[in-house]
Order: C-alpha cells, then structure tokens, then sequence
C-alpha cells in the first residue's frame, strides 16, 4: 500500500479533479468517476489536505513559486 499520496498544483491553481491513487489500485468493483477527487488549495496556501470518498489521505502541495524580487 502506499505511503502518501500528493496532488502537485501549479503557482496560480486554486482546483484539482485527480484521481486517488490507492482507490485506483483496488477499484474492484469502483467506477472511475468514484475514484476522482474533486478539492481546492487557497493561492496563498501552499499545502493541504484532502481525503476520498473512501478515507484515503492526499497531501495538496503547490509548485515553487517565483520570487518577487523587492524594489
């Protein structure tokens, strides 16, 4: 089973639709569409944390974002 799971969003994002990968991989009996997890990150947040429909944890990280440098 797997450890931890993230969902990488871009420096602007504020959405995600992903798939849960530990849902995915036991998905017997599961429709693609139950696995999907549908979530949001605030833009000036740059980690947080989700579960699936079943319980599975996902770690939402944001990528680096560029530096604004001070005038």
């Amino acid at each position: 089973m797997m450890e931890r799971q993230h969902v990488w969003l871009g420096p602007e994002a504020t959405t995600f639709d992903e798939p849960c990968e530990v849902c995915l991989s036991v998905r017997e009996s599961l429709a693609v569409d139950a696995c999907v997890v549908h979530g949001t990150l605030r833009r000036d947040a740059d980690v947080g944390f989700t579960t699936c429909r079943r319980g599975h944890r996902i770690v939402v990280r944001r990528v680096a974002r560029r530096l604004v440098r001070a005038v």
